[in-house]
């Protein structure tokens, strides 16, 4: 293996350790420690499995990934200010900028591990998109911009849906990118492991949150008395999935303002 899998196994070790006695202020540090941890090991097995990854064979656009981050997760911020989904403990404005930088590198990573290990590979069926569904699409992207704002209530679901609906049919039609072109191409497989790719990311971020020094807490309408995974209660974890449809689309979209080169995330 790589020697960034065995750095990751160190950080995702000390991480834990320091959960378990809380040492300050290396705790408040806790989730970029361990992300940054498993971030290093997924690539290194990615690598393992393709013989190409994003920081040994792109490292500018692995840390291009980790500064677009930012702005990404400041969209759902500014959201949060109408739904108030989510509040936070312990956290400085410094250390969040750390946190977010590792949301679209996290989720990318785990998208290209199930990637590499195939495991939807048989499904090749082509899915066409017609014009009109892409209207229809980019429509909804409007309505759900607006709907958390004006209804933060009944419309906080559509948050997570934003991004993915207004970006994606700008990515197929523009840029002839993005997973539902790919799909149009009969790559079903990118869009099972970008489905998958989200609740997978979600557990391991709702675990070490339930664990971390500063966290979050939730607020959910309608879901606060279910049964919960961690801080989370259990339908939550449906909305990674269009979380991770919209790092993608985003991510896609940006990347074409720097990288000329053939898209390393879909091959």
């Amino acid at each position: 293996m790589r020697l960034h899998f065995y750095i990751g196994l160190i950080l995702i070790a000390f991480a834990v350790f320091d959960f378990v006695h809380p040492l300050l202020p290396i705790a408040l540090w806790y989730i970029p420690i361990i992300w940054y941890g498993y971030i290093f090991v997924v690539d290194s097995i990615v690598f393992k499995l393709r013989k190409s990854s994003l920081i040994v064979n792109h490292p500018t656009e692995f840390i291009f990934m980790l500064l677009i981050s930012v702005p990404f997760w400041l969209v759902f911020e500014f959201y949060n200010l109408f739904t108030k989904n989510w509040i936070y403990f312990g956290f400085t404005w410094y250390i969040h900028l750390v946190d977010f930088t590792i949301i679209i590198p996290a989720v990318i990573e785990g998208f290209m591990l199930i990637n590499s290990l195939h495991p939807f590979s048989r499904f090749k069926a082509v899915f066409p998109v017609k014009r009109w569904e892409l209207y229809l699409v980019f429509l909804l992207g409007i309505f759900s911009a607006v709907a958390p704002i004006f209804s933060p209530k009944y419309g906080f679901p559509f948050v997570w849906l934003v991004l993915f609906f207004l970006l994606e049919p700008i990515n197929f039609s523009f840029l002839k990118k993005g997973l539902l072109y790919q799909m149009s191409k009969g790559r079903m497989d990118l869009f099972y492991s970008a489905i998958l790719a989200g609740p997978l990311t979600g557990f391991f971020w709702e675990m070490w949150n339930y664990f971390a020094y500063p966290k979050w807490a939730y607020n959910i309408p309608f879901m606060n008395t279910l049964p919960k995974l961690f801080a989370m209660p259990l339908p939550g974890y449906l909305g990674y999935i269009p979380f991770s449809l919209s790092i993608l689309a985003f991510y896609v979209f940006f990347r074409r303002f720097v990288f000329k080169y053939k898209d390393p995330i879909f091959s």
